[in-house]
């Protein structure tokens, strides 16, 4: 056997061992604290007693408990006879956009109508874009999170088994950079417009509501939901002079593509109870991955289903909040309720300003306004190129309309 440089190193796992052996049966040193601390009036816990508390479970007798092979029929507790239609957040609007201004009674108003964001674009300190780069480059490249990312496909090659990956995921990504960008827009908007805030980071909201004898039942997640003391101002203070028409997508049904049930729970969710000052809704992040919200087709997700899938988000939270507002039986609403909505893919951001008129889905002639803002690209890679993090075609004019979206209605919140 030859003797080399490696087989003359000392081996040091044995000498930690034998640390750990020897210092295992120490015995620990006795302060008497307990004694002088029960002198003063102290009492003294058990540390257990605290860090896991015992706790104590009711027993429940045996002919209560629920079955354990649970029967999906007439006898299941929640069955209804009365069929449902339920929309979730892994689902997409098979007619998109025109659909959902059908089911929510809304119309497209021009962009003219969210001309007052444009002049909330503040001015900025000049390192602000390399802050907001940190944040990108921290989401995108320095996370040392690594989970299973899906499996490649080739179309040419749909046989061919790619090796698998491990990186950061589009969840991960989106939810890290949507969480700094609103610390950032705290941080540069002081603590006048900050303590007016309230920040809730994956807040379901549920409601129940009928359109031409059919129940339909909305079950949505806001990836970050921002939340005010006061309401924000409409976009449109005129709602009967607005005379658009609803789109038509005949032969098809406004019900096309929606999972129907009779398991259901009749309820409405919402995230801020009524006896919070933060109960107006101000903005929600919804955020896009192909991985979770997909077509019942094999179908890739168009544009305009992306677009009807935060319309109906929008429309949910903005119904949600009216109910807690107004009542839980309110048709017509005292004052319209506005939403901002920001919706992104972790590159390209897309900004929407829905405006609650009514809650009576079957009355034509008061409708709800949808108004888009030109959609803006973040960046266009950023990623390693030969082992340097590189971010291309960073835009600074995403993180200033984000900025301008949290800081709108804080005139109205000093005053």
């Amino acid at each position: 056997m030859k003797f080399t440089q490696i087989l003359f190193k000392q081996h040091l796992d044995r000498m930690f061992k034998r640390i750990w052996h020897v210092k295992r049966n120490r015995n620990i040193r006795i302060l008497n604290a307990e004694e002088y601390l029960s002198t003063l009036g102290f009492k003294v816990k058990d540390p257990l007693e605290i860090v896991k508390p015992k706790q104590i479970f009711p027993r429940i007798p045996q002919h209560e408990l629920p079955p354990l092979n649970v029967i999906f029929n007439e006898t299941h507790p929640d069955w209804k006879v009365k069929a449902c239609l339920t929309f979730k957040d892994h689902n997409v609007l098979q007619q998109g956009l025109s659909q959902a201004q059908i089911l929510t009674n809304t119309v497209c108003l021009s962009e003219s109508s969210s001309s007052h964001i444009a002049n909330l674009l503040p001015d900025l300190p000049e390192n602000i874009d390399d802050i907001v780069k940190r944040a990108v480059y921290a989401s995108n490249i320095f996370d040392a999170h690594q989970e299973k990312l899906p499996k490649r496909k080739d179309p040419n090659r749909p046989a061919w088994v790619f090796p698998r990956d491990y990186g950061i995921t589009n969840a991960r990504k989106m939810q890290n950079m949507s969480r700094k960008f609103v610390q950032l827009c705290e941080s540069l908007s002081g603590t006048d417009i900050a303590q007016k805030r309230c920040v809730l980071y994956d807040a379901v909201t549920k409601i129940d509501w009928d359109k031409e004898s059919d129940l339909f039942q909305f079950t949505l997640r806001s990836d970050v939901m921002i939340m005010s003391l006061n309401s924000l101002k409409p976009i449109e203070s005129s709602i009967d002079n607005i005379k658009i028409d609803l789109p038509n997508i005949y032969p098809m049904h406004h019900t096309v593509s929606f999972d129907e049930t009779n398991f259901y729970k009749i309820g409405d969710i919402y995230p801020v109870s009524t006896t919070s000052p933060w109960i107006n809704i101000h903005t929600i992040f919804v955020h896009y991955d192909p991985e979770e919200v997909k077509n019942l087709t094999e179908l890739a997700v168009r544009e305009d289903q992306i677009f009807g899938r935060a319309m109906l988000k929008s429309y949910t939270v903005a119904v949600s909040c009216a109910r807690q507002r107004f009542g839980l039986f309110v048709k017509k609403l005292p004052e319209p309720v506005t939403v901002q909505c920001i919706h992104t893919d972790g590159k390209h951001y897309h900004f929407f300003i829905y405006q609650l008129n009514s809650l009576d889905t079957n009355d034509n002639s008061t409708k709800n306004f949808w108004c888009t803002l030109p959609p803006l690209r973040l960046f266009r890679q950023a990623q390693y190129d030969n082992g340097r993090p590189v971010i291309e075609d960073y835009n600074p004019e995403v993180f200033r309309r984000i900025l301008a979206f949290y800081r709108n209605g804080s005139s109205s919140d000093k005053a």
